[in-house]
């Protein structure tokens, strides 16, 4: 007999609980009286979800032996898991009656309290349970969740410095304080906090993306490719090690993006969730467009979409915007300019994952367009997409590249970001747009400010070469390239855009590793984007970056004259500034090796009839650029809208969509 109890404990402990059922059902005749194995056999049958056999086993047990606290505890996580909280709250409290140091029930207690939202004595007794006992993480937790329901974060910060006194090594804490940090906006904190969860746990899920993300926003470049091929092999092993948007920043494997953006998925959303049915009726009216962002303000994507929105065709769309973001200034152009172009505004910004999903499905949205992907940080939504808040749902614009689920049906995308052979490396199926996938407007508003050289610390009669991506994106691959343009270009500066104080001295510092003088590197701040419209001209060509291209800057170049030359790879945010380069027919300036992008560069420095002339055509066909033809482009896009509405209306599935 205690050969076979051991073997149900053995089996409980792995979670089998099927198996340990056969066996307790096997001995329990002989054990009727022995309260310790009914204990046993009653939370088999818990696990199980036969909730009304176990409560008239646990009410047997207290019957043979009414002080036998684990029953009464285990009677009230029943009775928490039916939601009947005040028969839950009565057998706890019994428990705590025959030991107030039960630190088990006083969290089931705040457990029930959370479920009653009442916040406040479901605080009161998980600061008991964790007193009891400090190293037990589930009441940590809890207490970590509603101090961020209620908008708490100096309380969190101030609660995690506690416990890392008291359990020192704990990899989740300083986890935790990192993200409260970065909520906070202090970053630097931040970073060392994920540093300390590293220290601890080199496998914490996404944290060396995060060091990474940081070392290349401050230029720490030592050793920080062996980051990169962590990054990767972990990746193939289908460890959780970084966000798909870091892993952009220094892979071009379309394979690796994928299983990255897979695996950040299944972080998103590890329970399947209920699948939603929509039902597929053909309306009399519109078609609902929904597009989704925290980014409809002053932001490259707020940019790029503000005149495709003003054009939509309202007599046969309903166009609403859907706002989860937090950061727009009062008077942002971009966000009152949108709020005004939507026939319907929605500020979701306070509303809950379910929220928002239920609103868009009151609403009878047709089509929902995610604009963020995995950007965003802490103001992404991912979640409503895979919760599913429409029938048709698209990834577009954003992030350049799989989202790592069919929960979406489509990617836009052109013929010169995704070929037919790489279709295998998307979760999608593809919306192949003519010319560029990407928006953009003829018609900008440009400072009638009269600026100088000298107010950029611009020298009159030098080459100037630029890059104003943004720092992230530099890598030092890149910056070899570059070094070896400038030692054979002598008569040329490099123009960068930063305000780190970090990034520049390290900068400065590969410089002089380089035995190039820091004089040839110039540093300018960020500007409104009517005014940096103003000074690109100043530039003579701009250096792209590689992997993750120049997206919204290479379009703001080609808008202001100024030429742009890149290096084409494999991936789709590889071969955006190619998509625009070829859209404005300047293929010419599209590389396809490190050589042949230095060897262009160095030409285009030396040949300055060359250089008026590239220069001559960017101002000469913007007018007719199809880069920049909104009108054209937005009846290409309502097109697709109408094919894959017709399409789900006609049961079929999603298929590629050439235009």
């Amino acid at each position: 007999m205690k050969e076979k109890i051991n073997k149900i404990l053995e089996l409980v402990k792995l979670n089998k609980f099927k198996e340990a059922k056969i066996i307790a059902e096997d001995i329990k005749k002989n054990l009727e009286q022995n309260y310790e194995f009914l204990n046993i056999y009653g939370y088999i049958l818990f696990k199980l979800q036969n909730y009304e056999e176990a409560i008239k086993l646990y009410k047997k047990i207290l019957k043979i032996k009414p002080d036998y606290i684990f029953p009464l505890n285990n009677l009230a996580n029943v009775y928490s898991k039916l939601n009947k909280h005040e028969e839950a709250l009565n057998y706890f409290n019994q428990a705590l009656k025959l030991n107030p140091d039960y630190f088990e029930a006083s969290y089931g207690v705040s457990e029930v309290y959370f479920k009653m939202q009442n916040y406040k004595d479901s605080l009161l007794h998980l600061n008991k349970s964790i007193n009891l006992k400090p190293s037990y993480l589930p009441p940590i937790k809890s207490k970590l969740h509603i101090l961020r329901l209620i908008d708490k974060k100096e309380d969190v910060l101030k609660f995690l410095n506690q416990m890392i006194i008291q359990i020192p090594d704990n990899a989740y804490l300083y986890n935790e304080k990192a993200l409260v940090l970065s909520e906070l906006g202090r970053e630097t904190e931040a970073i060392n906090s994920y540093k300390n969860t590293y220290f601890f746990d080199r496998d914490y899920p996404f944290v060396l993306g995060k060091i990474v993300f940081d070392k290349l926003m401050n230029c720490e470049w030592d050793k920080i490719e062996e980051d990169f091929e962590e990054i990767s092999s972990k990746i193939k092993k289908k460890k959780q090690t970084s966000d798909p948007l870091t892993v952009s920043y220094v892979t071009d494997s379309p394979l690796t993006l994928r299983e990255s953006s897979k695996i950040w998925i299944e972080f998103k959303n590890p329970g399947k969730n209920k699948e939603h049915h929509f039902i597929n009726e053909k309306k009399k009216g519109k078609i609902n467009i929904g597009y989704f962002s925290a980014d409809f303000r002053d932001h490259p994507i707020g940019h790029l979409i503000s005149r495709t929105i003003e054009l939509h065709d309202k007599s046969k769309f309903n166009i609403h915007g859907f706002y989860f973001g937090k950061k727009q200034k009062k008077n942002d152009y971009y966000h009152l300019r949108l709020k005004k172009a939507f026939q319907e505004y929605h500020d979701v910004s306070n509303k809950n994952h379910d929220e928002i999903v239920n609103l868009s499905r009151n609403l009878k949205i047709d089509i929902a367009i995610d604009l963020m992907g995995h950007t965003g940080g802490f103001e992404n939504r991912m979640e409503i997409f895979l919760k599913k808040c429409a029938p048709i749902q698209i990834n577009f614009l954003g992030y350049p590249g799989t989202l790592g689920t069919n929960k979406f049906d489509y990617i836009v995308a052109d013929k010169n970001l995704i070929n037919e052979d790489e279709k295998k490396f998307y979760y999608e199926k593809i919306i192949f747009l003519p010319n560029s996938y990407q928006p953009s407007e003829k018609d900008r508003i440009i400072s009638n400010k009269k600026f100088t050289k000298k107010e950029f610390n611009l020298p009159e009669n030098k080459f100037i070469f630029c890059c104003f991506n943004s720092n992230q994106k530099i890598l030092r691959n890149v910056f070899n390239l570059w070094i070896e343009i400038l030692k054979k270009s002598p008569d040329s500066i490099l123009w960068l855009l930063s305000k780190n104080e970090n990034f520049i001295n390290n900068f400065k510092n590969e410089f002089n590793k380089q035995n190039v003088s820091t004089d040839r590197i110039i540093f300018s701040k960020k500007l409104s984007v009517n005014e940096h419209l103003a000074r690109i001209k100043f530039a003579d060509l701009f250096l792209d970056t590689f992997p993750y291209n120049a997206h919204t800057t290479c379009s703001d170049s080609i808008w202001a004259g100024v030429p742009l030359l890149t290096k084409k790879g494999k991936s789709f945010h590889s071969r955006v500034a190619s998509s625009l380069l070829k859209t404005s027919n300047l293929e010419e300036l599209i590389t396809y090796s490190d050589k042949e992008y230095i060897d262009k560069a160095i030409k285009i420095a030396n040949d300055k009839q060359y250089l008026k002339n590239l220069k001559s055509k960017l101002n000469k066909t913007r007018d007719t650029n199809p880069l920049f033809n909104s009108e054209f482009y937005t009846k290409k896009l309502e097109k697709a809208f109408e094919i894959i509405y017709k399409r789900k209306i006609e049961n079929q599935k999603p298929d590629d969509i050439y235009l």
